[in-house]
């Protein structure tokens, strides 16, 4: 285990250059600061303008491709695209060859449960997305940015339920802990958290 949580990654020649782990970009930038950064700029820019002007979808598998694709396509050519790598951070993700049908049970459930929308206690709604959040995340669909796809899904969701949803008042080293902890399938402070940051609409 990776104590400190950091990726660790197989080596490809898919998604990296040449004998680093550096992700082949549009920008062609192979200096990984230079690339953390400007991918932070765009990314910040196309999450303002997600917020604004919402990506439609039917909260299933595709419509998180959409807004991954949406986040991250003026960076990466396999924006919205299932990775074909293995992953982990402190714990392995899903295996890629198991992501599709993972992702595709877990979201018709979401389906079968009416988008939440039958949640009628703020609380009840926060345990239900810190359930779907922290799934999505154990699978981990795609090579990079994940966490910031799997909130604006969030994010809709909630908003289709009726809530607008704060992530600015969670801290990162919350998310960071919650997330460790819904892995290990004990989602109490990713439930808090949640709550902490619903308000009704």
């Amino acid at each position: 285990m990776n104590s400190d949580y950091s990726y660790e990654y197989e080596y490809d020649s898919f998604y990296c250059y040449p004998n680093s782990f550096i992700l082949k970009n549009k920008l062609n930038i192979t200096d990984e600061k230079e690339l953390k950064q400007a991918e932070r700029e765009i990314t910040s820019l196309r999450t303002a303008q997600a917020l604004v002007e919402r990506i439609d979808g039917k909260f299933d598998f595709e419509h998180l491709k959409e807004i991954h694709r949406f986040l991250f396509g003026d960076i990466y050519d396999w924006a919205g695209m299932v990775r074909n790598v293995n992953i982990a951070k402190g714990n392995q993700f899903c295996r890629f060859d198991f992501i599709e049908e993972q992702m595709e049970e877990l979201l018709s459930n979401l389906k079968k449960e009416n988008y939440l929308l039958d949640c009628k206690v703020k609380f009840d709604l926060a345990k239900r997305l810190a359930y779907y959040l922290g799934e999505i995340n154990a699978i981990h669909p795609f090579r990079e940015g994940n966490g910031r796809s799997q909130r604006m899904f969030i994010e809709y969701l909630s908003f289709h339920v009726g809530y607008q949803f704060d992530f600015m008042k969670i801290t990162s080293q919350e998310m960071l802990e919650a997330s460790v902890n819904a892995f290990n399938l004990n989602y109490t402070m990713m439930e808090q958290l949640i709550n902490r940051a619903l308000t009704k609409l």
